[in-house]
């Protein structure tokens, strides 16, 4: 399997710092490629800091999967995200300005057309397949919780004021409830992470736009990025594409 991928960590037009992070391999013996994205939170610039212990986290446990890992990937990128949320959480409890902090995750494996997902708070999967658009993750905050229940329409959640208040984040608190799933892929087809201060800013249909145009000859992560800062985005944006062939 090719795997063609892009990035791009934005800053963005508001915000002094950047909270976001991304990260990305690919393990040439297991012909196996991942991908990481968060979106820190906390006062102090303590949000830096918890994306980059779970970049950091990821990274280190992904140098030790061997050609002899036979990995239930689910399974894997639930114990690591659990294993981050610890590591965030004790290391906030130790610093007075770190107390607070967090950052949401999705973290993606992808082999054999199989791509797994595993994530907490409200960034984003989304795959193109056929120039189909889907949202492949749910997001992990208060007014989500309200539409599983049929208490407020998606519609209302969309132009809610508080859209953005996570019910779960990575290093808040002792436990938390990683969602997982696992999709087909097919040669051609492009996956998406991404933070809100991306999706959030784009609609379903230019986002379907942008990945329909991604290629080895078409980078459009800055693209989506400007438009979203165009359309008045006000955070740090990331995105990541990554898109498979035979």
């Amino acid at each position: 399997m090719n795997y063609h991928i892009k990035s791009l960590c934005h800053q963005g037009a508001i915000r002094k710092n950047n909270e976001d992070a991304i990260s990305y391999g690919i393990h040439k013996e297991l012909d196996v490629a991942w991908m990481l994205i968060a979106d820190g939170m906390g006062g102090h610039n303590a949000g830096e800091v918890a994306s980059k212990m779970l970049v950091d986290h990821i990274k280190s446990e992904w140098h030790k999967v061997s050609i002899t890992h036979q990995a239930n990937w689910q399974t894997w990128i639930s114990e690591q995200l659990n294993a981050a949320n610890i590591a965030i959480l004790s290391q906030a409890r130790k610093t007075i300005d770190q107390q607070g902090m967090g950052t949401t995750g999705v973290l993606m494996v992808i082999e054999n057309n199989n791509c797994h997902l595993g994530w907490i708070g409200d960034s984003r999967a989304y795959s193109l397949k056929y120039s189909n658009l889907v949202q492949e993750t749910v997001d992990h905050t208060m007014l989500q919780e309200l539409v599983n229940k049929g208490a407020i329409s998606a519609e209302t959640a969309k132009n809610s004021n508080t859209k953005n208040l996570l019910s779960q984040a990575i290093g808040v608190r002792e436990k938390i409830t990683v969602e997982t799933k696992t999709i087909v892929l097919n040669s051609g087809d492009t996956v998406m992470l991404s933070t809100d201060g991306l999706h959030d800013y784009l609609t379903e249909q230019e986002i379907c736009n942008y990945l329909s145009l991604f290629s080895d000859k078409k980078d459009v992560c800055h693209d989506m990025v400007s438009q979203a800062i165009t359309q008045n985005s006000r955070d740090n944006l990331t995105v990541g594409l990554i898109n498979l062939s035979n």
